[in-house]
């Protein structure tokens, strides 16, 4: 049964209610001090001081001093914050003294947060990078909700969902075979022809994800052609403590349910975490009314993360993940004229990796192991119809199986003052088997086939990469890789294994310079590569678009990619911009074809040549001082465009296959502090998403109904959202309750590359809070 939007949103509303009336205690101690800048030692006025497990607290004066009365004496526990500072929090043992506190605050830059790991392997500031990069902190992981990982980067200006609906990953119009997706540095492969999908990553699990935008193939090898995407877990240990965080969401449209857990046990130089997540959901609802049959999931996870820091030198990290998934596909999915009612995917993958890292302190600054290994099952389930009696005549059930492991070994040399050279080598094995089973409901039968059996490949490279600040205004960043593949065919019934052999050189030259104070030019020139797989050269495989069987004549595809960026703050870190600009040669770049030879083949892949160029904007502006001296209003502003060309084709300028259109969003919020009814701040916030029409479209391949998308052209569609929150700080565990409401108002629209409407109006509500 379907549950309203107000009761969607009222039932968690009570709870925080509940929890802060059960509070309640005269006020007997004196607290009083003064907050100022850690970097300009200037007062900070406006910050709201907020005290735990109580309602007492305060917002700072124009000078920065603060003073209240607190309802019990001992050791208190403080919270600082302030929409342009990072939150603080601070003990106070003795606050009976009536010594004034002293309290600093590190500025914040919105958009810009401090480090990235991964587009050189060692922690620099986000604005020494010659490519644009997007940091996502767990708070906006959390914050709307997102059922997967192709949700959570929708409205990132650069990436794009085919389908809202378990949409593969697209970055700069190419898919997410081109696009590398790791987990805690370590590589993870899809197994579905589209590219990886990102269903079976859990994102609730990350501490922060990092994206690097362009070719990577430097430090990480085949498919770093149009960026990387690292999901990073917290190191478990450091805050010494035992701690779990809870957060619990509602979906009213598909009654979605999500349910997280993270348990931490930390100390100073050792820990344990252990995160779970459980998601139910049933069909969704369109626009109109009809329901999506088959759309229903259900997911499981869990992840085991422990680590020991010996001394400073010598430290360990292991993870090891759990996913566990059932989800179909509604009639229309993937096709305006085909039913899917039918097929499901039923999914388990497990995942482990250990890092261990040495840092000797000399000139040698880091030496570091890690090591990976993932095994997974997918079954696809397919029937078949008779055209006669309209029931199931037969079932295709594909099994298929993987297992896919590497390893990395890497060194930092501290080579001068500005000087940073990375080198290493690093390989990895991917196997795949799909066997089968063939069910005829006509003639009561039941068969097996074993199809292809440890086909896949296997790649080992050597890197290194150099890093020069030569003044403060002026850093050059070079890079030279060598890669060699082997890929497998595997046994099968059919033919006899075969070997293919394939090599690669890749290689990166950038420059930033620094203009003026926080802003900057970058440049950069990037040759990435990837090598086909087993799939493309010899598999056939049969999947939602059809029957394709792989071409053992492909060549490796290379990318010629050159990114232009300007980017900073600037207005006392009120204004961020990140304006990228790429162009993207693309050579024997793997596409699919129809298959003309073989009457049982709808697919097969070809090498083209290729061009992809555009670019993304993104900026956000935060106005001091609305309505309130504490409160401030953000406008964030988002675009991106893509133009592709197929360079092979007969046609001038053809369009190139599934290059999405123009896409911009849009962002306003406003961000209050108050210490009112044991709620601390509050956030109000509109969003919307514009997608132009889609005109340039490539012809239906000869012999063939055009597959699931991308030859016909989408029209244009514009999407509001609407989201509040609450944050008690002043009650145990810091609850924070959040209310989001998606699609507001244009219930009929058809996201990118869909044949089917998008979900109907969805609220959602999510009560997260710490013990």
């Amino acid at each position: 049964m379907k549950i309203n939007g107000f009761k969607t949103l009222i039932f968690p509303l009570i709870v925080l209610t509940t929890i802060a009336s059960a509070y309640s205690a005269e006020a007997t101690l004196k607290i009083r001090g003064m907050v100022f800048d850690s970097q300009t030692g200037k007062p900070i006025p406006y910050v709201n001081v907020s005290l735990r497990q109580s309602s007492a607290g305060t917002i700072s004066d124009s000078t920065g001093a603060f003073q209240f009365t607190a309802d019990k004496e001992g050791t208190l526990h403080l919270i600082f914050s302030h929409v342009g500072y990072q939150k603080k929090e601070l003990t106070v043992s003795d606050p009976a003294s009536g010594k004034k506190i002293q309290v600093a605050l590190t500025p914040r830059v919105l958009e810009f947060p401090n480090v990235v790991v991964s587009a050189s392997l060692y922690e620099q500031p986000v604005q020494s990078l010659a490519q644009s990069a997007v940091v996502l902190e767990r708070l906006q992981l959390i914050a709307q909700m997102q059922s997967n990982m192709t949700d959570m980067l929708a409205t990132t200006p650069g990436f794009t969902q085919v389908w809202e609906y378990h949409s593969p990953l697209l970055l700069r119009g190419m898919n997410s075979k081109r696009l590398l997706v790791m987990k805690n540095g370590s590589r993870r492969i899809g197994t579905f022809p589209g590219g990886y999908f990102g269903q079976d990553m859990n994102i609730y699990g990350a501490q922060k994800v990092e994206i690097i935008k362009g070719p990577g193939s430097v430090i990480y090898g085949s498919g770093a052609i149009s960026g990387i995407i690292n999901l990073i877990g917290r190191e478990p240990w450091g805050r010494p403590g035992t701690w779990l965080n809870v957060t619990s969401g509602f979906g009213s449209n598909n009654n979605e349910f999500l349910e997280t857990a993270n348990l931490c046990y930390q100390k100073e130089n050792y820990g344990l975490m252990v995160h779970g997540k459980w998601r139910k959901a049933d069909s969704f609802v369109y626009g109109d009314g009809t329901v999506a049959d088959n759309s229903d999931v259900e997911d499981h996870d869990l992840s085991i993360g422990a680590g020991m820091e010996f001394n400073p030198c010598h430290k360990v990290v292991v993870h090891a993940d759990y996913h566990e998934g059932d989800w179909g596909k509604p009639r229309g999915f993937n096709g305006s004229t085909k039913a899917f009612t039918e097929i499901r995917n039923e999914e388990e993958r497990m995942h482990s990796d250990l890092a261990y890292t040495f840092s000797p302190g000399t000139w040698v600054d880091v030496i570091e192991f890690d090591t990976y290994y993932d095994s997974g099952t997918r079954d696809y389930y397919k029937k078949k119809y008779s055209t006669v009696s309209g029931k199931a005549s037969s079932l295709d059930l594909v099994h298929y199986k993987d297992q896919y492991g590497g390893a990395r070994l890497f060194a930092n040399l501290k080579l001068g003052p500005a000087n940073t050279l990375t080198t290493g080598l690093d390989g990895y094995r991917f196997t795949l088997d799909n066997p089968s089973e063939v069910i005829d409901y006509y003639y009561n039968t039941h068969g097996t086939v074993a199809d292809y059996e440890d086909a896949g490949q296997q790649n080992w490279g050597v890197f290194l990469n150099d890093v020069w600040d030569l003044t403060g205004r002026l850093r050059l960043i070079g890079g030279l890789r060598y890669d060699a593949a082997t890929v497998d065919e595997g046994t099968s019934k059919n033919a006899v294994e075969r070997h293919e052999e394939r090599s690669a050189f890749s290689g990166n030259l950038g420059m930033v310079y620094t203009w003026a104070v926080n802003q900057r030019f970058s440049l950069n020139v990037g040759r990435a590569f990837r090598m086909p797989t087993a799939e493309e050269l010899f598999t056939e495989v049969v999947s939602c678009k059809g029957t394709k069987k792989g071409n053992p004549d492909l060549k490796p595809e290379y990318s010629l990619n050159m990114d232009a960026g300007f980017r900073g703050h600037t207005a006392e870190n009120r204004l961020t911009y990140d304006l990228a600009l790429f162009y993207n040669r693309l050579d024997d770049y793997i596409c699919e074809t129809s298959d003309t030879e073989n009457e049982s083949v709808d697919f097969t892949y070809s090498n083209t040549d290729a061009v992809i160029g555009g670019g993304e904007l993104s900026a956000s502006y935060r106005f001091d001082s609305v309505l309130s001296p504490a409160n401030a209003l953000y406008l964030g502003l988002g675009s991106s465009y893509v133009y592709g060309v197929d360079q092979s084709s007969k046609e001038d300028n053809a369009p190139l296959f599934g290059i999405p259109p123009l896409k911009i969003t849009g962002e306003l919020k406003y961000h209050g502090l108050l210490n009112r009814f044991r709620i601390s701040a509050y956030t109000l916030k509109i969003q919307w998403e514009y997608a132009d029409v889609q005109n340039r479209v490539p012809n239906i391949p000869e012999g063939s109904d055009g597959g699931p998308w991308g030859y016909e052209p989408s029209g244009s569609h514009l999407v509001w959202h609407a989201a509040g929150s609450l944050q008690a700080n002043a009650l145990p565990g810091s609850p924070k309750l959040r209310l989001i409401v998606r699609n507001l108002f244009n219930l009929e629209y058809q996201p990118y590359g869909s044949y089917i409407q998008a979900m109907g109006r969805n609220i959602k509500t999510v009560l997260s809070f710490g013990i």
